[in-house]
């Protein structure tokens, strides 16, 4: 078996230093717009020198993330985007030296710190607006969105890296949790050698399964850096091929984590070929290939920590530490019980009569199954820790994206849970009573190899509906900061901001533009309510000021109660027109 005795110290330091390689300083949630140069439907005598956006966190931009169109619909920004100052929640872009007189509209694609796009824009006009380009910011933004065959080559990518962790975690599980141990129990009580007998048998297929997961997880990391940048970038896979756009992601916390997880899977090639002498000797592995390997293993089991929600989310070493337990046990578990299915079979097939099978049988599924109990409490355990911070409300578990595919992992794992619990209160018992009358497996071993690969499905499936999970921003990070966004109103756009969509008094900014060419609005009046469903406040109205044109402001909206507020905005447009909008306002 596989020891790490003397070496504990180097894999810990090693472990440390690549976390502190890529772990943030600061944790962050999901950025929104916070302000911008010009402003919002800005009118101005003189054409600006750039145009300046402002976000509630640092954000990544690597990407060509700003655009500015004229009135005729063409692009004219100059050079690459830039931060002002140096700051990182400011991303501008250079405009020509002169600009005629009309309407501009400038369009934005950041990187949140949780690895998400977020998107937007605004319209400001140069002396005589003029019409516009008869193209609205929805629809410039389109054109900028990596598409659905993109996304979901995105999410296969996912599964196939948790696959393969899970696997490689799984093969490592087996040779230390059940074959070492139950190598030391039959050289101690002379069952027979069986075991050292069938060990090339394991061996082969432990390496044949490393081997696998290897080269899976490798190209599955590989391959996540181009498509996390066509994501960013609003583009398909083949054009985010380009060496350019491959830098700007390696750049980034994501790429980083990725490249660095493409290497751990190279350290981890030595076990797939040095694991045989642990099967058939039982003596420790005592080397730097595999003080290496196992640096590379404890790093694929936090990558997935740092590359998303949890390394953006307060408190930090919470959120951290319980999801990366979360993804050890799964792994184990998950992993564990393919190597049981591919590598056992192997051993008792060649096994020279019935109750030496069945004995190795019940051995070795009496161990998994006090390891998987374990590894469910564990599951359990930071699952709720992670849901209780990443959801506002229990509503959020079928109100949002996030809370149904969290929904249905937590279902999936019900099921596993409930197919473990078979084989560890009826099954497994039945084969401890057949080996005790010396009796072959039968029925009882048929059924449990039917519900260890059902248990397989569902722990793919489990992994498949993670691998959507990440992809949705958590509900809870809505109520962070500045929050911003547009709804229709009628046929025209309402754009808000509220700030700081925290407990207390918020500012309200609301933006009446023709949805057609992007001009602020005249309106007779506007009027705002705000009510909380959840908690039966009824409406209550706000006082909003109007600002200038198309613009009104709300300057002291008491939402003191955590929630998802609704604000109801009436605009009457004349004396005969009028339509009413819904803003959802989460405050947390």
């Amino acid at each position: 078996m596989i020891s790490f005795r003397g070496t504990a110290g180097l894999v810990i330091a090693a472990s440390a230093a690549i976390l502190l390689l890529v772990l943030p300083g600061t944790a962050f949630g999901h950025a929104s717009l916070i302000g911008s140069t010009p402003e919002r439907g800005a009118e101005l005598r003189n054409a600006p020198e750039a145009v300046v956006f402002e976000f509630s966190e640092p954000v990544e931009a690597s990407f060509g993330a700003i655009k500015v169109f004229d009135s005729a619909g063409d692009e004219i920004q100059m050079g690459e985007p830039f931060r002002p100052a140096g700051d990182g929640s400011r991303l501008a872009t250079s405009l020509p030296t002169s600009l005629p007189d009309g309407l501009y509209t400038s369009t934005y694609r950041v990187i949140s710190a949780d690895s998400h796009p977020v998107s937007g824009g605004i319209v400001f006009s140069i002396g005589e607006a003029g019409p516009g380009s008869g193209r609205t910011i929805s629809e410039l933004l389109e054109g900028s969105e990596a598409g659905p065959v993109t996304d979901v080559a995105f999410w296969l990518d996912r599964w196939l890296g948790y696959l393969a962790i899970a696997v490689a975690v799984g093969a490592l599980g087996f040779l230390l949790a059940l074959w070492g141990p139950a190598l030391r129990v039959e050289q101690l009580t002379s069952a027979g050698g069986v075991l050292i007998e069938q060990a090339g048998n394991a061996a082969d297929r432990t390496r044949r399964l490393l081997s696998a997961a290897i080269a899976a997880g490798l190209i599955a990391s590989v391959f996540a850096i181009p498509l996390q940048g066509a994501v960013a970038a609003g583009t398909d896979f083949w054009s985010a091929l380009d060496l350019t756009v491959i830098n700007d992601v390696i750049d980034t916390r994501f790429g980083a984590v990725f490249a660095l997880r493409a290497l751990a899977w190279l350290l981890l090639l030595p076990l797939a070929f040095m694991a045989s002498r642990a099967f058939s000797t039982g003596r420790p592995l005592r080397s730097l290939p595999v003080l290496a390997a196992a640096a590379g293993a404890v790093f694929l089991v936090v990558s997935p920590a740092l590359a998303g929600h949890a390394a953006t989310r307060e408190p930090v070493w919470l959120m951290l530490s319980s999801d990366v337990v979360h993804v050890a046990a799964m792994a184990f578990w998950t992993g564990t019980l393919v190597a049981l299915m591919v590598i056992l079979p192997a051993v008792t097939r060649r096994l020279p009569n019935d109750l030496d099978r069945i004995r190795v049988l019940t051995d070795f599924l009496l161990r998994f199954s006090t390891l998987a109990l374990v590894s469910v409490a564990l599951i359990a355990a930071t699952g709720v820790i992670q849901a209780i911070v990443q959801l506002d409300s229990v509503a959020d578990l079928w109100q949002t994206a996030y809370g149904r595919a969290l929904s249905v992992k937590i279902l999936l794992f019900l099921l596993l849970i409930g197919l473990a619990a078979a084989n560890r209160r009826r099954l497994i018992p039945a084969l401890v009573e057949r080996r005790e009358r010396g009796l072959a497996p039968g029925p009882p071993g048929m059924s449990i190899r039917r519900n260890l690969r059902l248990e397989a499905v569902l722990a793919a499936a489990v992994l498949a509906a993670t691998a959507a999970l990440v992809s949705y921003t958590p509900p809870a990070t809505g109520g962070e900061g500045p929050l911003s966004g547009s709804v229709p109103v009628g046929s025209e756009r309402l754009d808000y901001t509220v700030d700081p969509a925290l407990q207390g008094s918020n500012e309200l900014h609301l933006y009446i533009f023709d949805d057609l060419d992007g001009a602020p609005l005249e309106v007779d009046s506007l009027e705002v309510t705000f009510a909380l469903p959840d908690s039966d406040i009824p409406p209550v109205d706000a006082e909003a000021s109007r600002a200038g044109p198309g613009h009104f402001v709300v300057p002291s909206a008491m939402l003191a109660v955590k929630g998802d507020w609704i604000a109801e905005v009436s605009v009457r447009f004349s004396r005969f027109e009028s339509e009413t909008s819904e803003i959802e306002v989460p405050i947390g």
